[in-house]
């Protein structure tokens, strides 16, 4: 089944610039990104940036960590920090987990030719619990490419809470090189919902040139020239409705900002500034935040497992409260839920649940019959004593669903293409996935299957189609129309035969 959502991260990035902000409490737009040249040597200090290439085809940007004390000794492996969704994951936390890819460095356009590349080995840690930060280690040490004229860059020991300058040096795909962008970057701490994953402190810029292969760049202090985050990516040219309803970025009042909702996005490093002891990565030193590893999987027959879910609001007293329909797995024996209106209520230790057994893990509780956005939010635990530290809380996971009051229309039966492929059939309802318009299907036994008596439950979602194959042919396919008001359309019923091909009429 293909599923061409529009994802929104940005693979790269970028630099920031906006040098000016009037006294109205604007800022001055942002300049054009701009390729930097190297054979020089002029720009050394960012030659630690480059790409990671899996397979030999180019991904995510990353850059190398200054992992060296006080002393200035370089003891230990060389690490690189780039973003979560670049190893892969979709969800959750994982860490000592193999990694097959390689990283180039000093990747300015006139010093690519003959550049040299470094074996990854492993992810040593990968969060999207509130973050979309990955730590990865090299197959050689840091001191080798120090000697290889590669420059580290470092962590800032804090997290910028003022509007400040800031510099991206980042890889994007449609670049020759580095490119850098200036602008200005502000903290905020307002709810984003990236489809599965929730943050809640993050920084925000109005950087120009935010591209795929951008994901991964280092934000830089104008004035430091330490890295204050990590780019993940952007809601640049995303509709103000598309922000509030799918991504939780509302107009609010009570909430001055300086800069719009359609903005880059990166996230904090400073607290990772304590996993880091002789030059070596580790998550039980004293001073890490981290947890260790709670990998949290969504099970394949869970509800959640492609975007935020929608629930219809109740219309009276006499219909049901909406539930949690999530199956999911961790490596912890225990965890323990809450239901909450403010994401931000995820990191305090209040009104949890008692531990349960992550044995079959489920949660079915009620969601709330107030529309609008409930988040639930989950812990991992290995004993029954264990309490919710600021380690487990600060890493919790949380999920997202819109409550939906229905809006009464019948919307137009779906009219799908039936095209063969091979020993399959590609059922097609549109040209391309509307995040806003979906299908919802049904297929059975061709002799058996009355689509009118089938229950809406048994339905499942897809997006511009599905495929099917031939062999399980012939078959009932039973469809209609559904938006994200939850308003929908007639059943329509299709018969398939192993030798169709033509418009379903």
């Amino acid at each position: 089944m293909t599923n061409k959502v529009r994802i929104f991260f940005a693979c790269s990035t970028i630099a920031l610039a906006l040098p000016l902000i009037s006294c109205a409490g604007t800022t001055a737009e942002a300049p054009e990104a701009i390729l930097l040249s190297n054979a020089g040597g002029d720009f050394n200090h960012w030659n630690g940036v480059g790409k990671i290439f899996k397979d030999d085809r180019p991904y995510c940007s990353a850059f190398l960590l200054d992992t060296r004390g006080t002393g200035k000794e370089a003891n230990g492996p060389a690490y690189v920090m780039t973003n979560a969704h670049c190893t892969s994951i979709r969800v959750g936390t994982i860490a000592d987990i193999a990694y097959q890819g390689q990283m180039q460095f000093n990747f300015f356009h006139d010093t690519l030719a003959g550049a040299k590349r470094y074996d990854i080995d492993k992810v040593n840690w990968a969060s999207f619990a509130s973050t979309d930060i990955a730590i990865l280690q090299l197959g050689t040490s840091l001191d080798s490419l120090l000697k290889d004229g590669i420059t580290p860059l470092k962590l800032a020991a804090a997290a910028p809470r003022n509007v400040s300058q800031v510099n991206l040096v980042s890889a994007p795909a449609n670049a020759a090189g580095l490119r850098l962008s200036t602008c200005t970057q502000e903290p905020t701490d307002t709810t984003l919902i990236k489809y599965l994953n929730i943050h809640t402190d993050y920084q925000k810029q109005n950087c120009k040139g935010i591209e795929p292969g951008s994901s991964g760049a280092p934000v830089i202090d104008a004035e430091t020239g330490q890295v204050t985050g990590i780019l993940s990516g952007t809601t640049y040219g995303i509709p103000s409705d598309d922000l509030c309803f799918w991504h939780g970025l509302c107009g609010d009042k009570k909430t001055s900002s300086l800069l719009p909702h359609q903005a880059s996005q990166s996230f904090p490093v400073d607290y990772l500034t304590g996993c880091f002891a002789n030059g070596t990565f580790r998550l039980d030193t004293e001073n890490c935040a981290l947890t260790p590893n709670s990998n949290f999987q969504l099970r394949s027959n869970s509800r959640a497992i492609t975007d935020i879910g929608l629930h219809k609001a109740p219309t009276s007293t006499s219909q049901p409260t909406p539930k949690w329909d999530i199956n999911f797995s961790m490596s912890t024996e225990f965890y323990r839920f809450k239901t909450v209106r403010d994401a931000q209520a995820c990191y305090s230790p209040d009104n949890y649940s008692d531990r349960i057994s992550t044995t079959s893990a489920k949660v079915q509780s009620e969601i709330g019959r107030e529309a609008g956005l409930h988040y639930l939010c989950l812990i991992g635990v290995n004993s029954i004593d264990q309490q919710a530290d600021s380690r487990l809380l600060g890493n919790a996971q949380i999920l997202a669903a819109r409550v939906v009051t229905p809006v009464p229309m019948q919307l137009p039966a779906p009219t799908p293409t039936i095209e063969p492929d091979g020993t399959y059939l590609f059922i097609k309802y549109r040209e391309e996935a509307d995040r806003d318009l979906w299908t919802q299907i049904y297929t059975g036994p061709a002799e058996e299957t009355n689509c009118s008596e089938i229950n809406p439950e048994h339905y499942s979602k897809v997006d511009d189609g599905f495929y099917t194959p031939v062999q399980a042919l012939p078959l009932t396919l039973c469809s209609y129309t559904m938006d994200r008001n939850l308003s929908v359309s007639e059943v329509r019923t299709d018969h398939l035969h192993p030798t169709q091909s033509r418009i379903a009429e």
